[in-house]
């Protein structure tokens, strides 16, 4: 790993939430969602420094007191529900460097994955910067069945087609030799800060995790999950 690379990891946490209320901080296995993420990022030696990114000065406090670094409030345009994650990053190393600090890197780590743990977080790092050409992305996705090449959606005239193209083109797929098919999970993302456009670009590496560890929290339900993941992983580890 090159040790010359200065490394940013932001945590981003709105406050709004169109399902379930202040989901961001909602308490799970003893602790507020994010704090899971921030605990994470903060174990992780080669990031210099973590970033919550909200809106909230509650949050923010919040933030503070698990360890992470709030240097200011994401301002209210880049935290609406038409705001893109890839735009709030960008105002947040904007505004870093407005204040001196620049960053070679930034992994952002939403908090709605609290089974990514350190790491996960440390391998994928460690994939990306050991690439010998450095790509200028990384995404964790995980293994999905594969008959979910056969997906549909249904076009403006109420006809069905294939999410694949190819298939839509007359091509099939051999149930034998059909190659691993990934699902992205949200947990990790990784950029060189100097080529930040898209959340998924042509070079985008990927870092494969387990279904079970890419749990997305989106719902009351998704909490009741990962509470009887995590505390199974306490008795595991006890």
């Amino acid at each position: 790993m090159d040790k010359l690379q200065k490394v940013l990891a932001i945590v981003p946490a709105r406050a709004g939430s169109k399902g379930v209320v202040d989901k961001n901080i909602r308490m799970l296995h003893g602790k507020p969602l994010l704090a899971w993420t921030i605990e994470a990022a903060l174990k992780v030696d080669d990031i210099q420094d973590v970033v919550l990114s909200t809106d909230s000065e509650h949050y923010a406090q919040i933030g503070r007191e698990y360890g992470a670094w709030v240097p200011f409030l994401r301002e209210a345009k880049f935290a609406t529900d038409d705001a893109s994650l890839m735009s709030s990053i960008q105002h947040t190393l904007d505004r870093l460097a407005k204040e001196g600090k620049a960053y070679d890197v930034v992994v952002v780590l939403q908090p709605t994955s609290p089974l990514r743990t350190a790491n996960h977080i440390r391998e994928a790092l460690n994939l990306f910067l050991a690439k010998p050409q450095s790509p200028k992305s990384l995404a964790s996705v995980y293994e999905v069945n594969a008959k979910y090449r056969w997906l549909l959606n249904i076009n403006d005239e109420s006809q069905l087609r294939f999410v694949d193209d190819k298939l839509n083109q007359g091509g099939g797929f051999n149930r034998q030799s059909n190659s691993p098919v990934y699902m992205p999970n949200g947990a990790i993302f990784i950029y060189q800060t100097q080529a930040l456009s898209a959340q998924y670009q042509p070079s985008t590496c990927p870092y494969v995790m387990t279904e079970a560890s890419s749990l997305d929290i989106d719902t009351v339900d998704d909490f009741q999950c990962a509470e009887v993941q995590l505390s199974q992983m306490s008795v595991d580890a006890g």
